[in-house]
């Protein structure tokens, strides 16, 4: 996925090379392995009659985990860290948020972490990584206005990312990501 950072005004630390190197680890076909996990096991229940699933959500976080600690990172579920930068990439709720942004104020704080990162897909990722609940999903745009909200109130060394998918998978793959997703309905009996 691509990422843009962006650093809210109280904001004067320089990246860590930490940083950068997270950036590449997310750049680096992350969007691409977890739409051909997702694809495989969505095509593979549906022809067995299952469930499918409906979000990628899982898929992502499953190939961030294997290319973080292949890269000699630590952590998991989203939150990583190597040396002094904390990294925490969310596909989670939107009520998860204020969690998120305590958790990068402590690992600052208490820790003595350098910089601390809060990545999000925008809005149109989240409509194609989980079209059912992307509305009530952490998005870049609701990170962005909390962050930017938080001017004067915290002083730690916080920058934000927008991720956006870069590589694709295949024509067929990027197809099947595109197609409508319904919600499980549940009929009372």
């Amino acid at each position: 996925m691509r990422v843009r950072l962006v650093a809210p005004p109280w904001v004067k630390a320089e990246l860590t090379e930490e940083a950068a190197e997270a950036v590449n680890i997310i750049g680096d076909d992350l969007w691409k392995e977890a739409s051909i996990r997702f694809s495989a096991e969505r095509e593979n229940k549906l022809r067995a009659g299952k469930s499918a699933p409906k979000g990628m959500q899982r898929y992502l976080n499953e190939v961030l985990v294997e290319k973080f600690i292949d890269n000699g990172w630590e952590g998991d579920a989203g939150y990583f860290f190597k040396d002094k930068t904390w990294v925490r990439v969310t596909f989670r709720h939107q009520m998860s948020l204020g969690s998120d942004i305590l958790d990068a104020l402590k690992v600052c704080k208490i820790e003595g972490m350098k910089l601390a990162i809060i990545m999000a897909a925008n809005k149109r990722a989240l409509d194609i990584i989980s079209p059912n609940d992307a509305n009530a999903i952490v998005s870049f745009e609701k990170l962005e206005n909390e962050i930017m909200s938080l001017n004067g109130a915290i002083d730690i060394p916080l920058i934000i990312g927008e991720l956006t998918p870069l590589t694709s998978a295949s024509d067929d793959i990027n197809q099947e990501l595109k197609k409508v997703r319904p919600r499980d309905i549940t009929l009372p009996g």
